[in-house]
């Protein structure tokens, strides 16, 4: 066959040099180590991000890789590398591609709710091209090399414990980029990142779309919340979380409210989702009256320091 066909060409890759705060590439690593003083060695899961740039690496550790947790790292990541970058490239991974692959997959809805809200643009890369994703497979190396221990008292210790040899190791290593450490570039890049949103997105596992009533209520699951007053008549994304439900706007995935769940009162009200100016498409609710007002500055003093003065005001208002 050698002899009668020509030999088969050579494929070339094509080297890209990222621009700063372009890219982030994430992966996950696996270790065996004992944790909580128990005998023998439990599995945990490393959940790296890299910056393709400055090569500047956060590590999350986590004893799941399921859709809660998913979310919970890429969180935490964020908030060590100071920011998000314009695109994370991830693998095809279930929490972050429901069907398919690569650039044709379709992304899971949940992390594309999630994305949405921090602004990064998810970017799998293609199967079987773990070159697409070279950083984030050469930090995991590194990672694996750093001397850490094989005992911990806490997931919380072995945490600390690889954030600040990592420091270190950005301290004396060399950005290809810039020629200067890793460190120091990271703290350029830094400047030109997304900032975190005011409110962080919470790990959830519920996506519910919901009407805004014109009493500015929402109900969902049984439930009814407060939302603000500008998106009545519209609708709005409800996010179950562990400890809370969050109000998102559906077009800029901006967190609007968040209020408590697994609670006993089946309304919750928050009083700020009906302050603030007129809208183009909506007037502001009207203000409280004076008996209102005088109601509320009762109802938030403590009962031991309300005054005689204060209810003889109030019956003032009544008369």
């Amino acid at each position: 066959m050698r002899g009668v066909f020509p030999p088969r060409k050579r494929r070339t890759f094509r080297r890209i040099g990222t621009r700063p705060a372009a890219q982030t590439q994430s992966e996950w690593l696996e270790l065996k180590i004992d944790l909580d003083g128990v005998d023998g060695s439990e599995k945990v899961y490393g959940f790296l991000m890299v910056l393709s740039h400055s090569h500047r690496v956060a590590v999350v550790w986590s004893r799941s890789m399921k859709q809660l947790a998913w979310h919970r790292v890429h969180n935490e990541a964020f908030k060590r590398l100071g920011g998000v970058a314009a695109v994370n490239r991830i693998d095809n991974r279930k929490t972050g591609v429901a069907r398919g692959a690569g650039p044709w997959g379709e992304i899971n809805a949940y992390y594309r709710a999630d994305a949405r809200t921090m602004g990064f643009h998810v970017d799998p890369h293609e199967p079987r091209q773990p070159q697409q994703k070279g950083k984030s497979e050469r930090c995991v190396s590194i990672t694996k090399r750093l001397p850490l221990g094989r005992r911990f008292d806490s997931l919380a210790q072995l945490q600390a414990d690889t954030s600040r040899q990592l420091e270190a190791n950005t301290k004396r290593r060399i950005c290809p980029a810039t020629g200067r450490t890793i460190w120091e570039s990271w703290q350029v890049e830094r400047e030109l990142l997304r900032p975190l949103p005011a409110l962080l997105p919470e790990p959830f596992d519920l996506i519910r779309p919901r009407l805004v009533h014109k009493d500015c209520k929402i109900r969902c699951e049984g439930r009814a919340s407060s939302g603000a007053f500008r998106y009545i008549h519209q609708k709005v994304e409800v996010r179950g979380c562990a400890e809370m439900v969050q109000i998102v706007d559906r077009r800029t995935g901006t967190i609007i409210q968040e209020h408590p769940c697994h609670t006993t009162v089946p309304l919750v009200i928050d009083p700020a989702c009906y302050e603030g100016e007129s809208q183009s498409h909506v007037h502001a609710p009207r203000p409280l009256g004076k008996m209102s007002r005088k109601l509320q500055e009762i109802a938030a003093t403590p009962a031991q320091l309300r005054t005689i003065e204060m209810y003889a005001q109030l019956a003032e208002v009544a008369r």
